[in-house]
């Protein structure tokens, strides 16, 4: 977490005024003790603990929707971020370690009317869980794979629901205009984060992503959400490491066949 920190303070120290938030629950690893310490140590990084919540939360993304309501809340009340003009979310999970000053600067040069701005990584585009786009992810990915898996098993599920999702945006590319997505890090304006709030469910009930009922909002209040191909927050990331290790293992068991065809 500590490591994610530093990236990101170091790709936003350029910036005038910066004030930090992060929002902590069921944290069993020093967590804590790592926050309180850096809140001593940083001019204008603050924390809020909710504590344990898993009993009366015991769902995992109803968890995660809290905790994230938690932020758009401070941003909303607190009145030392009432000067805030934009928010950068990002995820404490190893993603931010590639974030640059150059990086989160190109939004401002975007020539789209963006409201968001989400990341990008340098392999492969791994959060398809977030992503909705009529063409590339319309649907719930996840949910589609669990469809898939008793009728093709699990390895043809992986390939037709996320590894074929997961695909390399070269960061020269223009903005991709999404119905939602993430990729571990996003930023927003002001207004933006304040037009929505955070669930676990979609309309139906169904369990989804926290992200795409929040950016359903967003977008029913006219603002534009894009993937910034160049705001790449992370090389490469665990998450897309089974896509790469099947294609690994394919195109090694391939040459062989070839080399023993040869022969």
């Amino acid at each position: 977490m500590r490591a994610d920190l530093e990236s990101l303070r170091r790709a936003t120290a350029g910036f005038g005024r910066v004030r930090w938030l992060v929002v902590e629950s069921d944290s069993s690893d020093g967590s804590v003790g790592i926050l309180t310490a850096l809140r001593g140590e940083w001019d204008g990084f603050d924390f809020v603990t909710l504590g344990e919540t898993r009993s009366r939360l015991p769902d995992r993304l109803a968890r995660i929707a809290n905790a994230r309501n938690a932020y758009l809340d401070a941003l909303r009340d607190d009145p030392r971020l009432a000067d805030v003009t934009h928010v950068l979310v990002a995820d404490l999970d190893g993603v931010c370690g590639a974030l640059t000053p150059w990086a989160l600067a190109s939004c401002w040069s975007l020539a789209v009317p963006w409201s968001m701005c989400a990341a990008n990584q340098g392999d492969f585009y791994y959060d398809v869980f977030a992503l909705r786009h009529p063409d590339w992810c319309p649907g719930d990915a996840w949910a589609l794979h669990r469809r898939l898996e008793p009728l093709i098993g699990r390895d043809e599920a992986d390939n037709v629901a996320l590894f074929s999702r997961m695909v390399h945006l070269a960061p020269d590319l223009p903005p991709i205009e999404v119905e939602s997505a993430f990729g571990g890090l996003a930023l927003y304006t002001r207004e933006a984060m304040l037009a929505g709030r955070y669930a676990g469910v979609d309309a139906q009930g169904e369990a989804v992503c926290e992200h795409v009922p929040f950016h359903a909002q967003l977008r029913a209040a006219g603002h534009r959400l894009y993937i910034h191909p160049g705001l790449i927050n992370a090389r490469r990331t665990k998450h897309a490491g089974r896509k790469k290790l099947v294609r690994t293992l394919r195109r090694k068991a391939w040459n062989r066949l070839r080399s023993l065809v040869g022969r």
